[in-house]
């Protein structure tokens, strides 16, 4: 009985590509892991509030991940695997970009919206609904999923498709109105909100420049910290979303996901340089890295002995 072979390998002309991403994955792995063990270290830097943060960056190190499981499968496996071992790899490959983008895009639509009723209404969110704050996050991840289980497995208006130039797995849109749909929800709405509560907060801080002097830095510091992060994600991460979404034969997106990659990179450096709370644990650390490097000096009494000299009695 014969079965089926199929080969997970790349195309030979994408290799020397596909190491090109690991170079830009590892190091972004690297700043990633330094990252969550500063998190995990010190408590200061777990609250709540930083929820919005934490879940981006974990969509971020998620993606690194799937990207080193894909790059090792396709130059580690043998070229004839089963059918369903090639499926399975094939649609988490697919799957996994466009469920990061609608996790990312609406991590930030939530962290800018908390910002804005920080600084404009001064409502601290987490602290006063901690437990809606957290199913709303918990609900994007359902979300995420439910939006591609809808379309591929229900209704069949998203299938996975080999690329011919890579052989590398993505989704293909049966007809424009599908991809138009699709890209509304992905991008177009996220950056539409951004946009408007990016507005008005930046409004906002521009009126109360006479306010409280730490309370208008503090607000100024978060302001440009997400406009930091939100032009750099729409610089480096939604040229490959919108690519993947459009264009038909998604040759493009061989080049545009450098810059997704790249993005993943930069994420952590953002908050750990912008942000004073990350910054100052980055102080303290260096700080108690370098004193244990310098050799302790220990001070030690000094002994004067003086001799006595007794004069003999002479008899």
């Amino acid at each position: 009985m014969l079965h089926a072979c199929y080969n997970m390998t790349w195309a030979p002309a994408f290799r020397p590509i596909a190491r090109g991403y690991l170079a830009l994955a590892i190091p972004a792995l690297i700043f990633h892991v330094l990252f969550w063990l500063q998190v995990a270290t010190h408590r200061s830097l777990r609250q709540l509030s930083m929820l919005w943060v934490y879940n981006y960056l974990v969509a971020d190190m998620l993606l690194l991940i799937q990207f080193l499981v894909e790059y090792f499968l396709r130059t580690s496996l043998p070229f004839c695997i089963s059918s369903k071992l090639y499926w399975t790899f094939c649609s988490l490959e697919a799957y996994a970009p466009i469920f990061f983008t609608i996790l990312e895009a609406y991590m930030l639509v939530g962290l800018n919206i908390t910002r804005y009723y920080l600084i404009v209404k001064n409502l601290d969110i987490a602290t006063r609904f901690p437990y809606i704050f957290v199913l709303i996050s918990v609900f994007l991840y359902f979300a995420g999923a439910g939006l591609l289980i809808f379309q591929v497995e229900l209704f069949g208006i998203v299938t996975l498709h080999k690329h011919q130039h890579t052989s590398s797995c993505h989704l293909q849109y049966r007809n424009i109105i599908t991809q138009l749909v699709n890209l509304i929800i992905v991008l177009l709405i996220p950056i539409l909100l951004n946009c408007y509560f990016v507005t008005l907060t930046t409004v906002h801080v521009r009126r109360s420049q006479r306010a409280v002097r730490a309370r208008h830095s503090k607000h100024l510091q978060l302001l440009v910290q997400f406009f930091v992060l939100y032009i750099l994600w729409l610089a480096l991460w939604a040229p490959n979303a919108f690519v993947s979404h459009i264009v038909a034969d998604n040759y493009p997106s061989i080049y545009t996901r450098f810059g997704s990659i790249t993005c993943t990179l930069i994420g952590p450096l953002i908050f750990m340089f912008i942000d004073r709370r990350f910054l100052k644990v980055w102080k303290h650390t260096l700080y108690r890295v370098i004193r244990c490097d310098r050799p302790v000096s220990q001070i030690r009494p000094s002994t004067v002995s003086y001799d006595i000299h007794l004069p003999t009695m002479i008899r």
